[in-house]
């Protein structure tokens, strides 16, 4: 069993820190922002890490891709095309340096649905809606290629996140994901959302690790039931056990009540834990303790077993 960060932690600049940045130099707030995320992430001793997010995302990816332009949210105005640079890999390379050989750092993208619903879609855009199959395809390729860079710098855990109900059609789902992880060695998705109805056709998809919600979603705790299914299309489930909404730091034992069932059902061996959503919202310090407590929950975990 390992211990995951799902995604964000609240280290992103504010707008005085940037503002000082433009008028005098020094390190890039987002830069440090990034390596603020790993230490504490580190000395909170999860198995797994990430930048932290400290950026948008979809408009850091959306502002080079011909075809959006950038407004309050980005515009898809025209077929969307090619990046004219890679973007995600820049924090990640800085999360791997800061991170050395201590944890493995995973790389955090929007999947294809979430992408296209960031979106405004522009009346005189060359497509029906934002969920034209030719649409999510064309973001396939945009992240393909952001994934094509994130690889090329030795990212080998990576993860998309999609919220299960705006995902209309599973069969165009998984084809998407074949797109996206083709050769990528541990791809994870994260899913918003209730998935108990749509995991057996979950597990045939070009994912290793499956990652849902069981604080705000308990009806994913019905999933334990399809144990054999986990089996054969050897899945890891990572059980988003620590509630990401509240401050205040969980016990132990609660977190073992979450995740106790999904160990029994599938192993521990074919288990993460990890908060249920991104810290991204929460004090620092809070968050911190959150992974930590994480952490300790695991350990906890693994001497029992023993």
């Amino acid at each position: 069993m390992l211990s995951a960060n799902l995604s964000g932690y609240p280290t992103r600049p504010d707008l005085k820190a940037i503002r000082e940045y433009v008028r005098a130099g020094g390190e890039n707030p987002f830069t440090a922002a990034v390596k603020k995320a790993v230490q504490d992430q580190l000395r909170a001793g999860v198995d797994i890490v990430t930048d932290g997010q400290v950026r948008q995302v979809t408009d850091l990816l959306a502002s080079n891709v011909p075809g959006i332009r950038m407004d309050d949210h980005p515009r898809i105005e025209n077929t969307v095309g090619t990046p004219r640079n890679t973007t995600a890999e820049l924090d990640f390379i800085t999360a791997a340096r800061e991170c050395g050989d201590a944890a493995r750092v995973k790389a955090v993208l929007p999947g294809p649905f979430s992408f296209a619903d960031s979106c405004v879609l522009d009346a005189k855009a060359p497509y029906r809606s934002k969920h034209d199959v030719n649409l999510l395809f064309d973001i396939a390729s945009v992240l393909r290629y952001e994934i094509d860079a994130l690889r090329e710098n030795h990212a080998s855990l990576i993860q998309i996140t999609e919220p299960i109900e705006i995902v209309r059609d599973l069969d165009v789902f998984l084809d998407l994901l074949s797109v996206l992880f083709k050769r990528v060695k541990t791809p994870v998705c994260h899913f918003e959302g209730n998935v108990s109805n749509a995991f057996p056709k979950l597990l045939e998809a070009k994912i290793a690790v499956i990652s849902f919600d069981v604080v705000d979603f308990t009806q994913n705790n019905a999933t334990v039931k399809f144990k054999e299914l986990v089996e054969v299309h050897e899945k890891v489930a990572c059980v988003g056990c620590v509630d990401s909404s509240k401050a205040q730091v969980e016990s132990i034992e609660a977190l073992q009540k979450r995740v106790g069932p999904f160990i029994d059902a599938f192993g521990q061996e074919r288990i993460w834990i990890s908060p249920s959503n991104t810290l991204a919202n929460l004090p620092r310090l809070a968050a911190f303790d959150k992974l930590r407590q994480l952490e300790a929950a695991k350990r906890r975990i693994a001497a029992r077993a023993e």
